[in-house]
């Protein structure tokens, strides 16, 4: 299935977020593509919904997402499914994904930042998304991208001074904020809610920490989390006593606040 957009891109400045949106297809087929993004630089978070979608029956994907044309594949990875509002609309979650198609490391921290920069011209040559899965393949016809992560940039910017920081320096870093341990260990199964293991519920929670120039979280916020309550605390509860990281340095090696993103998938094997 190949579809064309049907309306102009959305920016929302969300509380602790910037998201693009833009709606492809009419009717029926109509799908709304969504962007997340939680930190400056080329990865972003994608998501899928419409009615359309609903025909997928597992509640977890292997999912390919590849912007092109002419880039190479994307990796395939595995993708949550849902539903939103009344009429239970269905939402694929496709995680962080990076413009390019680069892979992207996982469980080492500020992931987008060791992807390297993209370049306006590789932006505006970006002009369609594909998704693969073993029932699906879908191509959304987005147009060049240019414009529209210009306007995140200039979105992005604004949350990081919101975040008491200054976006100029942030951009400039010798060195990134990073993890002293793996952070695949800062939450065990373990720390698995009592009440949702029972009824097999889980949750995604996506996190920033303000770190400070001594390497240890001085306040965490959740940016997104899908609708349960029981795990965005104790996700905060528990980074704040496990995480610690070396700081980030300034161009001349001194070390200065900064932030740290990541996200948390509580999953019931």
């Amino acid at each position: 299935m190949v579809l064309e957009p049907t309306d102009k891109w959305v920016l929302n400045y969300a509380d602790d977020s910037c998201r693009l949106a833009h709606a492809f297809g009419k009717d029926k087929d109509r799908i709304l593509l969504v962007l997340d993004q939680f930190q400056p630089g080329g990865m972003m978070d994608l998501s899928l919904v419409g009615k359309r979608l609903g025909r997928i029956p597992e509640s977890r994907i292997d999912l390919t997402v590849t912007f092109g044309p002419g880039l190479p594949k994307g990796e395939l990875n595995e993708a949550m499914l849902g539903t939103l509002g009344p009429d239970k609309t269905t939402i694929i979650m496709a995680g962080p994904r990076d413009l390019l198609n680069r892979p992207i490391r996982r469980n080492t921290g500020n992931s987008s930042d060791s992807l390297g920069t993209i370049t306006p011209e590789q932006e505006a040559a970006i002009t369609e998304v594909r998704f693969t899965t073993g029932t699906m393949r879908l191509t959304l016809k987005t147009g060049p991208m240019k414009g529209p992560l210009d306007a995140m940039r200039t979105c992005m910017a604004n949350l990081v001074k919101e975040w008491g920081l200054d976006p100029v320096q942030q951009a400039a870093l010798g060195a990134r904020v990073a993890p002293t341990t793996s952070p695949g260990q800062w939450l065990k199964p373990e720390d698995y809610p009592a009440g949702p293991l029972f009824m097999g519920a889980g949750a995604i929670v996506r996190f920033r920490l303000m770190v400070g120039t001594d390497g240890v979280p001085s306040q965490c916020f959740i940016q997104l989390a899908t609708n349960s309550p029981e795990f965005t605390k104790l996700t905060c509860d528990l980074l704040m006593k496990r995480a610690r990281f070396t700081p980030a340095l300034d161009r001349e090696g001194k070390p200065v606040a900064s932030y740290y993103t990541n996200s948390v998938r509580w999953l019931v094997p």
